[in-house]
């Protein structure tokens, strides 16, 4: 038997845990400024948790979720999203008395797609909610953020907001009696997919891939046309804000989202490398999903970032991989090296030893390595009680007992 992995997940290692690393770490910071509190769920939930709020016919539940039967007869599913378990986990805890709760998570979800560039069935992802709040400050509060946390990871990529509004239960209502009408006249041009969703869910149809029904939606009426006077002043408000913070964005009208649940501000940033799965980071507000899940009617909004399609578009960061890097010529010294390594390691010096007894094949990995400097213990070191050091950038060699060499390192480092 070959050992492969499972079509659709990969492995995180070398750069690109790195730089995962550092998105975790800006993540985690930015969530701090802002009084985020960090939650951590189970990678599996009760089936039906994820079946009401994302539609039981939808092709996430049908065909995308990874769900099996336990020994108790109990249907579990691996989370294909983290919005609905991050708030199952603010109700079975209690999270909700003290309103409005801002959480946020990072973590793993799981869904059998076709595998492309930046789209894995095994993939991690970014998400911050707000729960307890209408005010449309809490909408900007999340884009804000976002922004934030996108300028600082992807400073040189060209990335764009684009927002719309869903409008209120009314809006919706009307909106999607026009939208049906609409397509039912178009009904020949549209994919066989479309079709079935023309008067079950018409949103979707303006959320469409296919050319045609691109082409279709390019006229179909727009929401803005629709919204009460209560959920245009939000969307109004939110706008003005947006300027104010000076973050950039473009309206686009077909840009919606398919859930009941979902009303007034939806928002994506997207960039134009990554082909077709070119959705970064997206977010709308969900006033009916707490509801919905079983906890109090009370609203919600939040945002989901793919930390792998992040990650295409990360810079190589230039780094130093050791500090110093240690070469012991003979076993005999071993002693002599151990009292190197505690030294080293009480002043969080970062070192590297290949445990190759050759002063060869040690220079040769220090500058493989890009380490700054070599220690060299030998004979003459040994029998000196010194250590000799080499400087890898000018060559300069220097002899030093054993407590001069912080104060040495940290000289070359300013």
């Amino acid at each position: 038997m070959k050992i492969r992995s499972v079509r659709g997940t990969h492995d995180i290692f070398g750069e690109e845990i790195d730089k995962f690393k550092r998105i975790s770490d800006i993540v985690s910071k930015n969530a701090y400024l802002k009084t985020f509190k960090e939650i951590q769920t189970p990678i599996f939930e009760f089936s039906d948790l994820f079946a009401k709020p994302l539609g039981e016919q939808s092709d996430v539940v049908l065909k995308e979720m990874y769900s099996f039967e336990d020994r108790n007869n109990e249907f579990l599913t691996l989370r294909p999203e983290y919005t609905t378990p991050m708030i199952r986990a603010a109700i079975t805890n209690n999270l909700l008395n003290d309103l409005p709760l801002k959480i946020f998570g990072i973590g793993p979800m799981f869904r059998r797609e076709r595998p492309q560039k930046g789209r894995y069935r095994q993939f991690n992802q970014i998400n911050f909610e707000i729960l307890g709040t209408k005010d449309f400050l809490a909408d900007v509060e999340l884009i804000f953020l976002s922004n934030n946390i996108l300028k600082e990871l992807l400073p040189k990529s060209n990335i764009k907001l684009y927002i719309n509004s869903l409008g209120d239960k009314n809006t919706l209502l009307d909106f999607k009696i026009s939208l049906s009408k609409y397509f039912n006249t178009h009904k020949k041009k549209l994919s066989e997919e479309s079709i079935k969703k023309i008067n079950t869910n018409p949103l979707r149809i303006l959320d469409s891939k296919n050319e045609e029904d691109i082409e279709i939606s390019k006229s179909s009426p727009k929401i803005y046309e629709y919204l009460t006077d209560e959920a245009k002043k939000h969307y109004e408000d939110i706008k003005r804000s947006l300027n104010l913070l000076e973050i950039n964005f473009e309206e686009n009208p077909n840009l919606v989202r398919g859930l009941d649940y979902y009303c007034n501000t939806v928002f994506e940033y997207k960039s134009d490398n990554l082909g077709s799965q070119d959705t970064l980071l997206g977010g709308g507000r969900y006033d009916g999903l707490i509801k919905v899940l079983g906890g109090p009617d009370i609203p919600g909004i939040g945002w989901a970032a793919g930390i792998e399609r992040i990650i295409l578009l990360m810079e190589s960061e230039k780094k130093i991989k050791s500090t110093v890097h240690i070469a012991v010529t003979n076993v005999k010294f071993a002693d002599y090296y151990l009292n190197l390594k505690k030294y080293l390691s009480e002043n969080r010096i970062s070192y590297y030893w290949n445990f190759k007894y050759n002063l060869k094949k040690s220079f040769t990995k220090a500058s493989a390595s890009s380490a700054s400097h070599v220690i060299i213990i030998g004979d003459n070191e040994f029998n000196g009680n010194f250590f000799t050091i080499k400087d890898l950038m000018t060559g300069e060699q220097k002899e030093l007992k054993l407590n001069q060499i912080f104060n040495y390192l940290n000289d070359k480092s300013r």
